[in-house]
């Protein structure tokens, strides 16, 4: 079913901000009866969401409204962290008299992870490895939805991406940038020049990608880049091979059970439990080690497990994703999960406070204010990738030598496939088109 906002969303490319990149559009076709805005932000270090609500809070609202309109849903739930005093002011002036909620969480990890956050909105638990339209809730990040508010409101195509960068730098800040801008570009602006290109974690310091490229672009669905030094804990652990930590792993894993302890996924009832998972790596390629592998396909790849829970310093969280490939790839048939009726009796006890998780991973003398700038970017040069979401890359509808204008439509979805186009985020001269386009300003 289609309405004029979902082919608004569509035709300006909106995807999910806070996470893969989902076809918004998709989302806003379905019905359910909770529209749930996740305020959360739960990455350490990163704060843009937050930013953006104190300065964007009736756009936000507008665009839950019309998202809200769009599935039918008769509620609309805004999650916020408690300790954010001065957001949940701009938030409630910006619902007074609409019948949005609030809804106000503790400051712990990862409280942005959709099945936390349709639980803590409504009460109710996804059914395991479903979604949350399968209890009636559709979960829009607040980025996306000022973009879903821009799109039905002016026809605003999504050229820009709202981040954090915060670490290694000058100054602490989040802004706006066009889509396609150089990490270096960004990380220029906080007034850090290095000599030597440091380490970003591009996405936060849980979740996020290792780059040492600093030519690679801000993309849709950046939230933000954490800069640190090269032998920092965060680089050295994601720079270990797959080999050498499933070396590590089989041989020094003790069963301690502290990763599935923590895992939030397990507090909430579901049947994941990373420490069996582990037990998998002793089985790599005989026959037991698809019933091992089983008990990893609910992660949500938080990483609580392996760069918090772990006495060890192993990955279970990396054995959990390999499981998924592990399962996928065989003959087997996929488990048979039991729906979770409650959390576990501890779910309460065991959330992890921010703070706590901040100081085991070394993040502390960084673990400052991240203040919106109105700097107004102008890249000499972009590079959009072609596939910034889930499903399909795009299809190039320019070519080499031609002059675009910024918000003009550069990259198109197959008909009948999942994805959702793209859009010059600069005027200039395409100079490259392969899986992205390189568009030079002129």
């Amino acid at each position: 079913m289609t309405t004029p906002i979902a082919d608004s969303a569509f035709d300006a490319g909106v995807v999910g901000a806070g996470g893969a990149g989902f076809p918004t559009h998709v989302k806003l076709r379905a019905k359910a009866e909770y529209l749930l805005i996740n305020g959360a932000e739960c990455e350490p270090l990163l704060h843009k969401d937050k930013e953006l609500l104190k300065r964007f809070a009736p756009d936000v609202i507008q665009g839950a409204i019309l998202a809200a309109e769009a599935i039918g849903a008769n509620r609309i739930i805004c999650g916020i962290k408690e300790t954010y005093h001065d957001v949940i002011h701009a938030v409630e002036q910006a619902v007074e008299g609409t019948g949005v909620e609030l809804k106000l969480f503790g400051n712990f990890y990862p409280s942005g992870d959709e099945y936390v956050v349709v639980w803590e909105c409504t009460g109710r638990l996804i059914p395991p490895a479903g979604l949350p339209v399968h209890v009636g809730c559709v979960v829009s990040n607040v980025e996306t939805l000022y973009n879903v508010a821009l799109a039905a409101r002016d026809g605003a195509p999504v050229t820009d991406s709202f981040l954090t960068v915060n670490g290694l730098v000058g100054e602490p800040l989040s802004l706006r940038v066009p889509v396609g801008t150089p990490i270096r570009d960004v990380v220029a602006l906080t007034g850090f020049v290095p000599s030597n290109d440091p380490a970003v974690l591009d996405g936060g310091a849980m979740m996020g990608h290792l780059r040492t490229d600093l030519s690679l672009p801000v993309t849709k669905t950046t939230g933000g880049y954490i800069v640190l030094p090269n032998d920092h804990y965060l680089v050295r652990r994601r720079s270990m091979t797959k080999t050498d930590m499933h070396r590590k792993g089989h041989s020094a894993c003790d069963q301690c059970t502290y990763c599935t302890e923590f895992c939030p996924r397990y507090l909430l009832g579901y049947e994941i439990e990373p420490h069996k998972v582990m037990r998998s790596l002793l089985f790599a390629g005989q026959q037991n080690e698809e019933y091992w592998s089983k008990w990893g396909q609910l992660c949500c790849e938080c990483n609580l497990c392996s760069l918090y829970a772990c006495p060890e310093d192993l990955d279970p969280k990396d054995a959990c994703v390999w499981s998924k490939e592990v399962l996928r790839e065989s003959d087997a048939p996929p488990p048979e999960w039991v729906q979770p009726e409650r959390p576990h009796a501890f779910s309460e006890h065991r959330k992890l406070p921010l703070s706590k998780l901040v100081r085991r991973l070394g993040l502390e003398k960084y673990d400052l204010p991240a203040p919106w700038t109105d700097t107004f970017v102008e890249p000499e040069r972009v590079t959009i990738p072609l596939k910034q979401h889930i499903g399909r890359a795009c299809e190039p509808i320019v070519s080499t030598g031609e002059r675009v204008e910024r918000g003009q439509p550069i990259g198109r979805i197959p008909e009948g496939e999942l994805g959702a186009p793209v859009h010059a985020s600069i005027t200039g001269q395409v100079t490259a088109v392969g899986e992205s386009i390189t568009i030079e300003r002129t």
